[in-house]
């Protein structure tokens, strides 16, 4: 195995044009967005929202109305959207009961590798143990399985659908706490819109989309730009000289045609470059992205009533990051691990048949298949002014799943949903090599090269369901359900560094296996009062944790020298660990330009057994609070002002696996105001004003062994203007 970077530059000039390309898919009629046509009165509004069933995709592959669908899946919609201050899809989804991040700091100011997603509290590092896809295709980052959540401007969201509890039953790997499935605009008819958007901390949000219609053609083109100077993430009483704004800017470039030549067939190509730059919070640590997506495929409806399905997919990215040590005082810091290339290829394909067999029985089948290449290329080991090691280490995968499903409407009131699915898993190909860095005096540590034998792996998921409308108030629901993740490439050979803590990657690391189920229940308590309730019960085998080995300084296997106020981690298998508890969801229409919300969700967590580290049993697990609630209340008034407030608190949770690093609970207020105003020779127009952390509260979102405590955002607003053409 080669010891130097990859040279991707060619390959995303390639991805660029291939980005731009035209498109086919099928052409979905969207009504006119919120601001995009004249304010409905309070009576069609109340008529629209009996009217309209949601439909959903994302519970069973399958498009079924919300009302029928055996699980606890909430749809955040394009007017939502709008009336939310959040400038990122994790910040919006933080509404969400259960939905967290590896850390609690907004996407913006966070390394990209602790932007995992999480539900419900499954899973105590920075990999994702929910799928997320966009546009049915996963967006999940094939080299580590966290989510660049700017990759997707909010302007290009029709909606996005969170279901809640396992979905590996259907779609395998990374599912085992939920699905989150992002769905972007369609095409119109000589459409163009633009928003600019300003803010504090030089806070710049821009978009332009355009796209048309032709009979059976349509297409989009989508250019964002984002950037910010961020603030200081390390709290303020403990700041020294090389603590500076942690920056961050990005572009997205999307583009999109359809072919749709009847109802029962179409086509589509879809393309993205994604790039990414940011700063740390000090002057040696940075980091940047590109990235590039394709994906074509199709539907078509066949004489005998089924739907075939068809997807390829491929992603193209590279990844670089610099670490430093700090002084305890934090006025000088040195190079401590440059990743100067961590490249990634996947390609991905899905084939999926539907039919309504008899009346009573709706089945689906599919197979899907990802093939995942990966490594890190770094330099590591500081002494005489310079890093004098250089080690490449990385492999491939590869996943293979096959799936089945049967929707049974036993009785016209009671649904019973069974489907199960088989995944393979392979790793090969896999090698660690490090040596001394070219031009650098000899250190006199001899060179390594171990190849790692290839593994495989394979596991079942079932799941049943049950859905019971035991009136046209009230339905029931229950599922049981197994779950399966095979660990990322990152998990298995990267290492990575949050100032002297140091986490070492484990080449031995097994999958984690999920055994769960949950009953709820949905209630439409009066005309305009509606409730949900759901228990959960999850269990998870073998599950991957960052497993403290020592505290610095000193040399601690095997993270080689760890400085003073460091600490060695390691990701481990631990035993089992179990998850429990309640959701609770409440709407409430007081009169008609009104409406209160409300989510709570209590979480109690407990590492069952650890094997490896027995003192880890009885610990709560990491990163996982117990509280969370959040209270919305909205206000529509388009003739005077529209104003959306909403509150959300976060209960104290622990930073480490040991439990002694404590995050405390904070609550922060989000503010929204926007109205609907005329512009010449524009078919619509709005203004909006924005707040995030109205009351500026500081809150701890991080905490390192040596005790440095780096902060959530403080006070933004911003605001702006949107034209549509």
């Amino acid at each position: 195995m080669r010891l130097i970077g990859r040279q991707p530059s060619g390959r995303y000039l390639a991805i660029c044009v291939v980005a731009g390309v035209v498109t086919i898919w099928p052409v979905t009629w969207l009504s006119t967005s919120s601001w995009g046509a004249p304010p409905p009165s309070p009576t069609e509004k109340s008529a629209e929202a009996v009217r309209l069933e949601p439909v959903v995709v994302s519970a069973s592959r399958i498009e079924q109305k919300l009302r029928d669908v055996p699980a606890n899946v909430t749809v955040i919609t394009r007017e939502e959207i709008q009336q939310s201050p959040a400038r990122t899809v994790d910040d919006l989804l933080r509404q969400i009961p259960g939905f967290s991040l590896f850390r609690r700091s907004s996407s913006l100011v966070t390394h990209p590798t602790a932007q995992g997603v999480s539900l419900r509290g499954i899973g105590p590092s920075g990999v994702s143990r929910t799928l997320v896809l966009l546009d049915g295709v996963p967006l999940n980052d094939p080299f580590g399985g966290w989510v660049y959540w700017s990759k997707v401007p909010l302007e290009s969201i029709e909606r996005i659908e969170v279901v809640r509890g396992g979905g590996s039953g259907v779609y395998g790997n990374y599912a085992l706490a939920g699905v989150i499935n992002i769905i972007t605009r369609r095409p119109e008819a000589r459409v163009a819109q633009a928003k600019l958007d300003l803010g504090t901390r030089n806070t710049v949000d821009a978009d332009l989309m355009a796209s048309h219609v032709r009979g059976p053609w349509g297409a989009s083109v989508e250019g964002s730009f984002f950037r910010t100077d961020g603030y200081k993430i390390v709290r303020e009483d403990q700041r020294g000289k090389i603590d500076i704004d942690a920056d961050s800017s990005h572009e997205t470039f999307n583009g999109r045609v359809e072919y749709t030549p009847s109802l029962a067939s179409s086509l589509f190509l879809a393309g993205s470059f994604f790039h990414e730059d940011r700063g740390n919070g000090t002057p040696l640590q940075k980091n940047s992205t590109e990235a590039g997506y394709i994906a074509t495929g199709g539907r078509l409806g066949t004489a005998d009533g089924s739907t075939w399905q068809f997807t390829l997919f491929s992603h193209l990215q590279t990844f670089n990051s610099t670490f430093s040590a700090a002084a305890p005082d934090r006025n000088s810091e040195t190079p401590a691990l440059d990743q100067f290339d961590v490249p990634s290829t996947a390609v991905g394909a899905n084939l999926q048949w539907s039919r309504q067999v008899h009346p009573a029985h709706l089945l689906t089948a599919g197979t899907d298949l990802r093939w995942i290449d990966g490594d890190t290329n770094e330099d590591f080991r500081f002494a005489s002014g310079q890093l004098t090691r250089r080690r490449k280490a990385g492999g491939e995968q590869q996943l293979v799943g096959v799936y089945a499903q049967d929707i049974f409407t036993l009785i016209p009131r009671l649904q019973v949903t069974i489907a199960g699915r088989l995944d393979y898993w392979r790793s090969f190909d896999a090698s660690r090599v490090e040596q001394d860095k070219p031009g650098v005096p000899p250190t006199g540590i001899p060179a390594r090269d171990t190849p790692f034998p290839d593994r495989d792996e394979a596991a079942f998921s079932p799941k049943v369901a049950l859905l019971y409308h035991a009136t046209d108030e009230l339905s029931l629901r229950g599922s049981f359900y197994q779950g399966f993740r095979a660990p990322t490439i990152n998990e298995l050979f990267r290492p990575f560094r949050v100032r002297n803590d140091i986490t070492e990657a484990n080449e031995n690391l097994k999958p984690e296996r999920l055994i769960g189920g949950e009953v709820g229940m949905d209630y439409t308590i009066a005309k305009n009062l509606l409730g949900r309730l759901t228990a959960f019960w999850n269990e998870v085998e073998d599950p991957i944790a960052n497993v403290t080995k020592g505290v610095g300084p000193g040399t601690i296997d095997p993270c080689g020298f760890v400085p003073a106020g460091g600490v060695c981690r390691q990701r481990q298998n631990l035993g089992r660990t179990q998850i429990r508890g309640v959701e609770a969801e409440l709407e409430y229409h007081p009169f008609v330009p009104w409406t209160l919300s409300g989510t709570y969700l209590f979480n109690d967590t407990e590492v069952l057994s650890a094997p490896n580290q027995p003192v880890l049993e009885g610990k709560r697990i990491a990163q996982v609070p117990e509280h969370q609630f959040t209270l919305k209340l909205t206000y529509t008034n388009p003739a005077l002002v529209n104003v959306s407030v909403q509150g959300r608190y976060v209960g104290d949770q622990f930073e480490d696996d040991l439990n002694s690093l404590k995050l405390g609970d904070f609550f922060v207020v989000d503010l929204m105001l926007w109205r609907p105003i005329a512009i010449p020779k524009v078919s619509a127009g709005e203004v909006f004003l924005g707040v995030e952390n109205l009351f500026d509260r500081t809150y701890e979102a991080g905490k390192t062994t040596d005790g440095i405590v780096t902060i959530g955002a403080p006070v933004l607003v911003h605001g702006g203007i949107r034209v549509r053409f």
